[in-house]
């Protein structure tokens, strides 16, 4: 009994020391990954769904240099410039160019390395030798009930997320390999049509 009231009395000091932690991780993590110019990652994505039992998986890469991204994978290029975005259909050889608006904007893949940074309360879970375990739940409505964040110990660089739907779906990535502070040439985020003339262009603008 003494046992459970001393748990029931410190409870909640634990818990602030643990999301004090967190806090002090993902603070270390933004500040590192604001330091980079640019970003170039490769990542594999695994989606899994224990209801329908689906279990798929592709590589991609992503470049990323402020607002802007390109996101190359197996059967697309997606590429913005911050303003603009161009979903290039490989198979299809179909673009479709599109302004960005506010909800994209909230998806936009160029957050993926700061996203635990607005809308989510934190709680730190563990950590072993060799990464911290932190899941982000998000403080408003949300597809997702949750992010599982697993951050380098010795790089402070993600090592892999997990975004957990309310469908049961989760969407797991895994970064392969980093690089930072690459020089892209003005027309990296931009699809030049002209060196396309194959590809249908669709302006949905």
């Amino acid at each position: 009994m003494k046992k459970s009231i001393l748990i029931f009395i410190f409870y909640p000091f634990f818990i602030f020391s643990q999301n004090n932690k967190a806090e002090s991780i993902l603070n270390l993590l933004s500040k590192k990954t604001k330091s980079y110019s640019s970003i170039k990652a490769k990542f594999t994505n695994t989606f899994s769904n224990t209801i329908t039992n689906l279990n798929e998986s592709q590589s991609g890469t992503i470049y990323l240099k402020e607002n802007a991204y390109k996101l190359e994978l197996e059967s697309q290029i997606i590429i913005s410039d911050g303003e603009t975005n161009w979903i290039y259909l490989i198979d299809e050889k179909e673009v479709n160019i599109a302004e960005i608006d506010d909800e994209e904007n909230e998806l936009n893949p160029s957050k993926i390395f700061t996203l635990y940074e607005d809308g989510y309360n934190y709680k730190f879970i563990n950590e072993d030798s060799k990464l911290y375990h932190i899941n982000l739940i998000p403080k408003e409505t949300s597809p997702f009930s949750k992010v599982e964040l697993f951050i380098n110990k010795d790089k402070m660089q993600i090592n892999s997320f997990i975004l957990i739907d309310k469908q049961g779906s989760n969407y797991k990535y895994v970064i392969d390999s980093f690089e930072k502070d690459i020089e892209f040439n003005k027309d990296f985020f931009i699809f030049n049509a002209k060196e396309h003339p194959e590809v249908d262009v669709i302006d949905l603008r």
